[in-house]
């Protein structure tokens, strides 16, 4: 049976659960908003699924449901925000429409923040810049976790560290986003806890040895998540990986030196407008061109034609947005019981 969720329905009984929990209106239309967004584009980990973990960082306090950001430095087209571990949708929200009212003056400005809390999935912003006919970076680190070792060693040190960017072309935009690790956390996790192995040797054990078993993350001491190029060629994925704290944590001002242990998230976001550089229309033509170009490329399989970055989330989005939303079968499961808790009424499916 195909089980479907209407958007509009979902949105509204997250919202609802975060107003239960103290967070002020604005914020909490934004988060859910974004959560629904991840899994509009398939990303079952970074939807819906985020909301137990924020709901329980809600109930500790560790994430802050009232008040605003503080500026720290503001130079016209870069910005640096104090996050005070408000909601990270919000925030990373909140910094964009902040910046699009400067890219007319400035054609690239970037924001990072520190202290923000979890940001969700980073393709769910993507759209609120491509919209516009402007690239977007964004990447995030949290440098109170560590389940990533540096290529060669066997010492976690970094989190899977995502990078994502918006392309815009005169059709679908180019949108990827993908860790610098071979997986995500929330991937282990989910197999671990449904007893599944991970589709390849993605973990190293503690002793250093390839495992499709994601419960070798969960050891004492714990194993790794290898970074992307797995056991042979994780330096690339190492190397990307140390670049993202760099943009992130690094230029916040706020890393992994100081041990933190709050769960949370440094932000960089950057906009580019292509009116700034060569011009829209020459930006347009190229990105058209590659597009055209991969897609003309004779398949290795004739039944699997090539596949641009995001162009599957972009047509299960719009497959979604029409026919409902296909949840991963834990996720109501497990709200049930703070919807018990504040006699919210559970979503309905299609």
């Amino acid at each position: 049976m195909d089980t479907r969720y209407d958007r509009t329905q979902l949105i509204s009984f997250a919202t609802k659960l975060m107003l239960e929990a103290g967070m002020e209106a604005e914020k909490a239309m934004d988060v859910a908003n974004i959560l629904v967004e991840g899994d509009l584009m398939g990303h079952t980990t970074h939807g819906l699924q985020m909301l137990v973990p924020y709901l329980k960082s809600m109930e500790s306090g560790e994430m802050t449901l009232s008040g605003n950001y503080s500026v720290i430095k503001d130079t016209g087209n870069n910005i640096v925000l104090e996050g005070h571990f408000l909601p990270g949708p919000w925030l990373v929200k909140t910094a964009i429409e902040k910046a699009a009212t400067r890219m007319q003056e400035h054609g690239v400005v970037t924001t990072a923040i520190t202290h923000s809390h979890h940001i969700a999935c980073l393709q769910a912003y993507l759209p609120l810049a491509t919209s516009q006919g402007w690239m977007i970076t964004l990447m995030s680190s949290d440098p109170s976790v560590a389940t990533v070792a540096p290529f060669g060693g066997k010492t976690p040190l970094l989190t899977p560290n995502p990078i994502a960017v918006g392309i815009p072309t005169s059709g679908t935009p180019i949108l990827f986003d993908f860790c610098t690790s071979i997986t995500s956390n929330g991937q282990c996790m989910r197999s671990h806890k449904q007893g599944n192995p991970l589709p390849g040797e993605w973990i190293q054990n503690a002793d250093g040895q390839a495992t499709s078993d994601p419960g070798a993350l969960f050891t004492t001491p714990p194993g790794t998540i290898y970074p992307v190029g797995g056991a042979s060629y994780g330096h690339k994925g190492f190397a990307l990986g140390l670049w993202v704290e760099m943009m992130t944590a690094a230029l916040t001002g706020h890393g992994r030196s100081e041990s933190p242990k709050k769960w949370g998230a440094s932000v960089y976001i950057q906009l580019m407008d292509p009116a700034a550089f060569g011009g829209t229309e020459a930006f347009i033509r190229e990105s058209d061109f590659l597009v055209h170009a991969s897609q003309a490329s004779e398949p290795i399989a004739t039944d699997e034609p090539v596949r641009l970055p995001g162009e599957m989330a972009w047509k299960r989005r719009k497959d979604q947005l029409e026919n409902g939303i296909r949840l991963h079968p834990e996720i109501l499961g497990s709200l049930k019981a703070w919807a018990e808790k504040w006699h919210i009424e559970m979503p309905q499916s299609k």
